[in-house]
């Protein structure tokens, strides 16, 4: 098995514990958030930016649906805000969780039960392949938080895992935030059709590069 999908299968187990536990505990209910933004909304618009921010910092440890955190800050902030709170939500989030494990990177991976020899084939592989994985982060459940710990213990350059970043994850807030600042929030179909339409482009490209990179070899 390839140390970055041994890897990648310990931190999920992680990370599923983590959710049952958030479902056990009733933590960060869908039916909670949507309380919290309805109690803030007449408020100073940097309440509901606050919340934002932190819901999608929270989002490291406990399973949130940050769909529906971005849906709401379109609703309730417009798009223009909702926007700005909810791709600063995701930068906060991810660049912490990246330099947190460039930190701790190989106490990390050793932890994860990889030798040295896997260690290095996960930072050789994931500088060649981690922007691909970060520009499909936000497409699966538990990946953007994954790809980000990785990216951190391959040590990837810290300006190529922010533009990568940034490229996958200003579309995922644009659609989000821009189908709740039109959407009614109790169907919010077409925001959800619009993700996936852009992941699913996402992945045929991603199929496109893999393609192209076997025939150059």
């Amino acid at each position: 098995m390839h140390p970055i999908i041994k890897i990648s299968l310990r931190l999920v187990v992680l990370f599923i514990g983590l959710l049952l536990l958030t479902r056990l505990m009733g933590w960060f209910d869908l039916g909670d958030i949507k309380y919290w933004f309805e109690l803030l909304q007449h408020q100073p618009a940097e309440s509901l930016i606050a919340l934002v921010i932190a819901l999608l910092l929270a989002d490291l440890l406990f399973s949130i649906p940050t769909v529906w955190v971005a849906l709401f800050a379109g609703y309730f902030l417009g798009f223009h805000v909702g926007f700005t709170a909810v791709f600063a939500g995701l930068s906060v989030a991810a660049i912490l969780a990246y330099e947190l494990s460039r930190y701790w990177g190989l106490q990390l991976l050793s932890k994860l039960g990889l030798s040295g020899d896997e260690q290095s084939k996960v930072q050789d592989d994931f500088l060649h392949y981690g922007s691909l994985m970060l520009l499909l982060s936000r497409s699966a459940p538990m990946l953007p938080e994954i790809t980000y710990c990785l990216a951190g213990a391959a040590n990837m350059p810290r300006l190529k895992f922010l533009l990568f970043f940034s490229l996958g994850h200003i579309p995922y807030a644009l659609l989000t935030t821009y189908a709740g600042s039109r959407s009614n929030l109790e169907a919010p179909y077409p925001a959800l059709i619009a993700i996936l339409v852009l992941y699913t482009l996402l992945w045929g490209a991603a199929y496109r590069l893999k393609r192209h990179h076997v025939t150059v070899r």
